[in-house]
């Protein structure tokens, strides 16, 4: 629908596409806009996994408000180690009163944060945004398959993609020595986009949905790194000497696109595109590289990570 645009907010999305929210439960590391306004759609769960029920608590509670039917399930994980994702899927695949899962939204992440290495060895924004929703998604395939045609899984991704393709030779740095914090959330983002074609490509023959995007700039707890150094730095790579950042989003407006990819089954690829800007399908351009939707890109991608978690996945 092309009256969604920057401004558009996730309970716009949720309201127009309500039916498809109604009654299914849904699942993901999710920020807390994205459950409120989904509990608007009054689904018949929502799973929210996170590090802290502490902190997660006031979004349970605003569901309950807005929806008290609603069935909240808090599930604990660490994403910086995959011992803690395997316990965390394992919790999902044995809870009998989760038969199935309609839609998974990849959305936690780290940004730009010093160099340092995951529990298991990886440079750490690689492992936190990207192999811990490898395993995660993979692990709790099972229950994602059982919902049948019409499932989709999200990735939230970044506009930082364009900053940087993966770093095959050498995805830690160099053990550091040549980091950069940019070019290591780009390779994260990037890694979101191909591990989305990636599953569009295994999963498409079941009728499961995969898409990525960019939510947007949105201030929050994401950017506690950012420095107005880092910010300048990373608005020159994109825009080029003295740029001005782009204009913020509120909260509500950084949630519609990722609902959008969630909720609409109108959504089509363009151009073998699966990724969402500002809730349009858009191609491979100045805010898309070509890189990140490469599909030989995203299958390396794929037996590279699973050799990382020490496990294979095929469809």
């Amino acid at each position: 629908m092309s009256q969604y645009g920057f401004h558009t907010t996730g309970l716009e999305i949720v309201n127009d596409f309500s039916g498809n929210v109604k009654g299914r439960p849904s699942e993901g590391g999710i920020g807390a806009q994205t459950a409120i306004s989904l509990a608007h759609g009054a689904p018949s769960m929502i799973l929210l996994l996170g590090r802290s029920l502490t902190k997660i608590q006031p979004t349970i509670d605003e569901i309950h408000t807005i929806n008290p039917s609603i069935t909240t399930k808090f599930i604990p994980i660490e994403l910086s180690s995959l011992k803690k994702v395997r316990t965390a899927a394992q919790s999902i695949l044995s809870d009998t009163s989760i038969p199935k899962i309609d839609v998974v939204i990849n959305n936690a992440a780290i940004m730009i944060s010093p160099y340092e290495l995951s529990i298991d060895g990886y440079e750490l924004q690689l492992a936190t945004n990207h192999l811990s929703h490898f395993l995660l998604t993979n692990l709790i395939m099972p229950k994602i398959l059982a919902a049948g045609p019409g499932a989709t899984i999200v990735n939230v991704g970044s506009l930082a993609h364009v900053l940087g393709d993966i770093n095959w030779e050498s995805t830690d740095f160099n053990k550091g020595r040549t980091y950069d914090a940019w070019s290591a959330y780009a390779q994260a983002k990037t890694a979101n986009a191909l591990f989305t074609v990636a599953l569009r490509s295994k999963l498409v023959k079941r009728g499961v949905q995969s898409w990525t995007l960019n939510p947007g700039g949105i201030k929050t707890n994401l950017q506690k790194f950012m420095t107005p150094e880092l910010l300048a730095e990373g608005v020159e790579r994109y825009s080029g000497p003295g740029s001005e950042r782009p204009p913020l989003k509120s909260v509500a407006e950084g949630c519609a696109t990722t609902l959008r990819a969630a909720l609409d089954a109108s959504l089509v690829e363009r151009n073998g595109s699966c990724y969402l800007s500002d809730c349009q399908v858009i191609e491979v351009g100045q805010n898309l590289k070509g890189y990140a939707m490469d599909r030989q890109a995203a299958e390396r991608l794929w037996r590279m990570s699973e050799e990382m978690v020490g496990e294979r996945f095929e469809y």
